[in-house]
C-alpha cells in the first residue's frame, strides 16, 4: 500500500528536508532563521528589481526597433520604379526540377 500525499521521488522527506522545515526549538536558532530569512527577502526583492529594469530596456529596446522597421518599410515602399509589393512571390512556371529551390530575381540596368 503506497502511503497517501506521496507522488513522486521530491515528496519523500529527507535528513536536509526535515531539518529545514523543523520548527526551532532554541531562542537562537529562531533569531538565526529570522535573520537569514529577512536576508533572503531582501536578496530577491533586489533581484526582483534588477529583472524589472531589464524588462523596462528590453521593451524600450524592441519598441525601437519597431518604429526603425516601420521606417525603412515605408522607405522601401516609397522609392521609384517600386512595382511590387514588399512580399512579392513569382509565379513558378515550372521549368526544371533542378531550380525548384531557388527563388528567381530580375536584374534590371
Amino acid at each position: 500500500m503506497k502511503p497517501k500525499g506521496l507522488r513522486s521521488m521530491r515528496d519523500i522527506p529527507t535528513n536536509q528536508s526535515l531539518k529545514n522545515h523543523a520548527i526551532p526549538q532554541s531562542r537562537d536558532q529562531l533569531i538565526s532563521e529570522y535573520a537569514r530569512l529577512e536576508y533572503q527577502k531582501s536578496r530577491l526583492e533586489r533581484e526582483l528589481n534588477v529583472w524589472m529594469k531589464n524588462l523596462k530596456k528590453t521593451e524600450d529596446r524592441i519598441r525601437n526597433v519597431q518604429e526603425r522597421l516601420s521606417l525603412i518599410q515605408n522607405l522601401i515602399n516609397d522609392i521609384p520604379g517600386n512595382r511590387q509589393p514588399p512580399n512579392f512571390q513569382s509565379p513558378s512556371d515550372g521549368k526544371s526540377e533542378k531550380s525548384a529551390g531557388f527563388k528567381e530575381i530580375s536584374i534590371e540596368y
